[in-house]
């Protein structure tokens, strides 16, 4: 029995002999069993390849097949989704992301292949057909389009749109695509920061970086983000969300949108789902970049620095490919902020509760690693490995001075020092790994794929400490006529910081360790059959194991001798007000404990008294879920113009989970097992695609998909946080979601599009988490809920084109209108107030103009949401007044760069031109709940190919 049909010779292995292997193997390595997930794999998947290859038919008699790629003549990078046809009959198939294609049951007996890509240069191949009728082709496509009889060459700027428009104008379903050439076009240095360019999609900032995407008016946790097709952990504690921000806009080659699921995709995806492809081997490439910048910011401002490369080669005469690429970030920033919390009852705001000013100092490092192997046995049969590995480090120190109780005769003035014992700074470590193991075999009419993932997603808080002083009992002045606003003034005993004149006292000291760990295994196997020429039968499954858990540890520190350590803190006092606070330059932040005093402070000696604090602990949890799922679905060509897929998919989901329950009445913490629960959803979809014409298309989808409630909000934990109580809830209900969509695209031949379109979303059982009063604790009591049902209606429209009176000069330009009401509200005295759901903005619109002439390209880009409701805890109230708004933000960015030579460009990149802030506001527009602002940030480098 031979192991693969096709061209190329290989040993034989009989299945027999593979069986013998593996059990010999196992029975004499029964302790790492447990460790040989892949291993078994690839034997089943050796076996199966070894069974069917026999049983199943390489196509019809005399029949020719033709396999080959496509690529960039300049460049050599693969041509995703070009249209490859043979000519003078209806034969044809699409390139896959590495640029290959394949052809089957080939009747002409001397056929010409003709490979079309928009944006490129048509071209026709005659094939020479080998005695066996197999024949294999490279083809080379140049880049150029026809503008009145004369041929105009599409300049580097356009290529990546080009990537872009040809895969979303030939996927099925509805999909934005960005491609990495776009991708560096704009300047963005996460792929959330890149995310904000596609129609329907806006971003939640963090120190200025894209950190959380906003799917067609949904909230991050309704929308998936996977990594060559599988779904990626989270290292947020408490929810699902992926942090856009650890992952370098330079280590993807393509970021997909896909709006409108298929039945063989995960269904945890309400918005959509964003897929990462990394980087896949091709003929030999090698990249370097290298830049260096400025953040402007005012003292916490530093420096940027970036490296990177890419090399990748195929060996083996082609059978081996190898891809490698390597990204480092070192980015020295800061930000400026106020906050503040207003009292609020149900006919207005009644005044000013609690102003902080704050001021963060961080240094960012991000370290990323990629791999993409690939062994093609031969064109039939080829096993893929995938792996990316994200590494980010903060460094933080933040000064925050509160002012509290300001609703009462006198205030309470708490200054703040957050550090560590790391660089004398706070570090979050955050990490990120991805690795996949798969194969694709082609046997005739059937084909098979599989995939193995591995993923974990960790962050890690060591030695996090904290220490604040407190001015008891101040009398105070608040000026609220400006709400955006708001000046507290204190005794000038106090005024200006921390001091030794009695007023301070300690508060705390405290050191805390965290640890949250989310790690993903998962195995998928997909099946295609061609029943005919017009109907493929598509069917598999994937099982998926997640296992996610928090372990923190908590310190409360007296010092044994008091005078001894006042003395002490007073001698290491820096003064953190600055003329330039961006806020205002009334807002002066005074004297803070050092972050240099406080890393250096030898905790565990006998210098201090050391209590563990047990309430701090009750967030701990551990949690395991499984999901197994089942789909069948197919796709029909109804005509030359129509295509029509459907399918269904079922996911059933088992959790189980232990948490900790903290009694405040005897300092006991007291661990909760919960009972496990288990739920099975059936998602039927239908999708529909009319080809108006060659270049224009009309899609049509039908969809069901859903959104898990977070870990944490299942465990049957309580939590109390100074004045604040937190308990879960294990009765809460997935979100489930019935999506209609509507699309038009027109593409146009100078590598444009035209689109419009209209969605429909009916959300039931959306969560949110519901404040309310209780005697024991002053803040409030907040619960996870199953809030009620909502509706969202959008309009998604995206224009990109060149002007032709300009040559070189193009507009990208896409707006998304979205409307979401609130139905069967679980909130008294909510009910009838006709909230918007979450975490959804009204308008999200992109405006880009870019310019190209020779070597020289320069692009001018806005984005821009408006105001929503906070997807955040506690961001709906018991009244109007109570709620949290993200207020609208215009941000507008400029890069641009110039061509050396064929090898080297020079770039460079301005950020944050508008120096917008990120701000919240509570209840009404003008009271401020947060302001933090960053700055412009400015980037200039090299960058090389060849």
């Amino acid at each position: 029995m031979t192991l693969f049909h096709g061209n190329n010779k290989t040993d034989n292995l009989s299945a027999q002999q593979i069986l013998y292997l593996y059990q010999r193997f196992f029975n004499r390595n029964k302790p790492i069993m447990k460790y040989s997930f892949l291993l078994l794999i690839t034997c089943v998947s050796t076996l199966m390849i070894n069974s069917l290859s026999i049983l199943l038919p390489s196509g019809a008699a005399g029949a020719a097949t033709i396999t080959g790629i496509v690529v960039d003549d300049a460049d050599g990078l693969p041509l995703p989704a070009a249209t490859i046809s043979v000519k003078g009959s209806e034969e044809g198939a699409i390139t896959g992301q590495n640029g290959r294609f394949r052809l089957e049951n080939v009747a002409t007996s001397n056929p010409v292949i003709v490979a079309s890509y928009l944006g490129y240069m048509t071209e026709e191949y005659p094939v020479l057909l080998s005695s066996e009728g197999l024949a294999k082709l490279s083809i080379r496509l140049k880049p150029g389009i026809v503008v009145s009889q004369e041929i105009t060459i599409v300049g580097e700027m356009l290529k990546g749109q080009a990537k872009a428009l040809n895969q979303q104008k030939n996927n099925l379903n509805v999909t934005n695509v960005v491609a990495a050439d776009q991708i560096g076009k704009f300047p963005d240095s996460n792929v959330g920061d890149a995310l904000k360019r596609i129609p329907g999609i806006s971003v939640f900032t963090d120190q200025g970086e894209a950190r959380f995407g906003h799917i067609r008016g949904t909230e991050p946790r309704f929308n998936s983000v996977t990594v060559n097709g599988e779904r990626i952990p989270s290292a947020e504690a408490e929810n699902r969300t992926i942090q856009l921000d650890l992952i370098p806009a330079d280590m993807v080659q393509t970021i997909e949108v896909t709006k409108a699921l298929t039945p063989d995709m995960d269904a945890d995806a309400i918005g959509g789902s964003i897929n990462l492809v990394t980087k896949l081997p091709t003929e030999e490439r090698f990249s370097l970049t290298a830049g260096g910048g400025w953040n402007m910011i005012d003292e916490t401002g530093g420096a940027r620095y970036q490296l990177g490369g890419t090399y990748g080669n195929r060996f083996l005469d082609g059978k081996l490919g190898v891809l490698f690429s390597v990204s480092y970030d070192d980015n020295d920033f800061g930000s400026d902020d106020i906050e503040a919390e207003w009292d609020a009852e149900e006919d207005g705001i009644e005044a000013l509760k609690e102003f902080q000013v704050r001021q963060y100092d961080v240094r960012r490092i991000r370290k990323s690693f990629s791999t993409g192997l690939d062994y093609r046995f031969n064109e039939n049969h080829v096993l893929k490995f995938n792996g990316i590995y994200n590494w980010r480090k903060d460094y933080e120190n933040r000064y925050r001075g509160s002012y509290k109780d300001l609703d009462e005769d006198l205030a309470e003035l708490v200054w703040e020092t957050k550090g560590g014992t790391n660089n004398n700074a706070r570090l979050e470590d955050q990490r990120m790994m991805s690795f996949t193991l798969g194969g694709e075999h082609d046997f005739g009419k059937l084909d098979l794929d599989w995939q193995a993932a591995y993923s974990k997603a960790s962050e890690e808080r060591p030695n996090e400490r904290y220490v604040s002083f407190v001015a008891e009992d101040q009398p105070f002045i608040t000026d609220i006529s400006n709400p955006e606003h708001p000046l507290v003034t204190v005794n000038s005993n106090v005024a200006d910081g921390i001091s030794g004149n009695g007023s301070w006292t300690l508060d705390e000291l405290t050191e805390e360790y965290q640890y949250t760990e989310d790690i993903d295994k998962n195995f998928a196997l997909n099946l295609a059959y061609d029943l005919s020429d017009s109907f493929k039968l598509k069917f598999g499954g994937k099982i998926r194991d997640k296992h996610k858990m928090r372990e923190n540890d908590f310190y409360a520190y007296e010092p044994a001798a008091e005078e001894a350590f006042y003395t002490a803190v007073y001698d290491n006092l820096s003064d953190k007000t600055k003329e330039g606070f961006l806020p205002g330059e009334q807002y002066e932040s005074g004297s803070f404990v050092s972050n240099d005093f406080l890393g250096s402070l030898d905790l565990n000696s006998q210098d201090f008294d050391k209590e563990r604090v047990l309430e701090e602990l009750a967030g701990n949890f551990d949690a395991k879920e499984q999901i197994k799922a089942v789909y069948l679905m197919g796709s029909w060509d109804l005509s030359r113009k129509a295509t029509i897929l459907g399918g269904v998919r079922l996911e059933h989901t088992r959790n189980e989970y232990d948490a900790y329950e903290y009694n405040a009445d005897e300092d006991i913490l007291t661990k909760v097992t919960g009972t496990p629960s288990d739920y099975t959803n059936v998602l039927p979809s239908m999708h529909l695609r009319y080809k108006i014409n060659d270049m224009t298309s009309l899609k049509l989808a039908y969809t069901h998909t859903l959104s898990r409630p977070n870990y944490f909000d299942l465990a049957p934990y309580t939590l109390i946080d100074d004045e604040e109580k937190y308990i879960g809830n294990p009765d809460l209900e997935p979100t489930m979601s019935k999506n209609v969509d509507l699309m038009i695209e027109h593409y146009l031949s100078d590598v444009g599009i035209l689109s419009a379109g209209v969605f429909y979303k009916s959300v039931s059982d959306f969560i949110i988490t519901r404040k309310t009063d209780d005697p024991e604790y002053e803040d409030g009591l907040f619960q996870p809920l199953n809030a009620g049902d909502g509706t969202l209606t959008g309009l998604e429209t995206a224009a990109q084109f060149q002007l032709p009176f300009i040559p070189g000069l193009g507009l990208f330009l896409n707006y998304t209108y979205t409307h979401s009401t609130i139905d069967n509200f679980n909130i008294e005295g909510r009910q009838s107030d006709g909230l918007p759901l979450p975490g959804s903005p009204e308008h999200t619109a992109n405006a880009s103009v870019a310019y190209e002439k020779g070597p020289f390209n320069i692009r001018l880009s806005a984005n821009y949401h408006s105001d929503f409701i906070d997807s955040e805890e506690g961001s709906i109230g018991e009244n109007k007044w109570e709620d949290r708004y993200c207020d609208d933000a215009f941000h507008l960015d400029l890069n641009g760069g110039y061509r050396l030579n064929d090898i080297v460009r020079l770039y460079f990149e301005v950020s944050n031109l508008t120096n917008e802030p990120l701000r919240f506001y509570q209840g009404g527009e003008s009271y401020i709940a947060q302001e933090e602002w960053y700055e412009r940030r400015i980037l200039l480098g090299l960058k090389a190919n060849w």
